[in-house]
């Protein structure tokens, strides 16, 4: 595997990545306090990198979010990935609007929407949501999924 490790990973998360960095599905099964997210993130990165991606939706606990987007991203994303990396609110004013729309600006960033699984349950969060996947080519991944592990949940 010829990628440049931002944090090194543990042979664990060695594994999982080779396991999983280019499947087009995948879930890590892995018990709480191994990685996960740093796989994931290597995983965009390498995706990102062979070109096969430019865009990242992540899904997570509204308790959560802001944890990938001040410690996750940065601590893991390797420095010479460009990134737009935007934080989803519902309550959007004029600030958080211009924030949301570097996401669709052209270029060469990749761009990564971090949204709360409760915002899923809004037509406002569905319908950016859905603007966000169809303008570019993205990976998606639920964060602490049993929130939504049932049909009707």
């Amino acid at each position: 595997m010829n990628y440049k490790f931002r944090t090194k990973p543990y042979k664990h998360q060695l594994t999982a990545l080779e396991k999983s960095w280019n499947k087009e599905t995948y879930a890590y099964f892995m018990e709480m306090g191994t990685g996960k997210t740093k796989v994931l993130i290597d995983n965009m990165s390498m995706l990102y990198d062979k070109g096969k991606i430019d865009g990242a939706l992540i899904i997570a606990p509204k308790g959560v979010i802001k944890t990938w987007y001040e410690q996750e991203i940065p601590t893991h994303l390797p420095k010479h990935i460009e990134n737009v990396t935007v934080l989803w609110q519902s309550n959007i004013n004029k600030t958080q609007q211009e924030k949301l729309d570097t996401l669709f600006q052209t270029g060469t960033d990749l761009h990564i929407l971090i949204m709360n699984v409760e915002a899923l349950s809004t037509e406002k969060g569905v319908k950016f949501a859905s603007k966000f996947l169809s303008s570019h080519r993205t990976l998606m991944a639920i964060d602490e999924s049993t929130t939504i592990k049932t049909p009707s949940a």
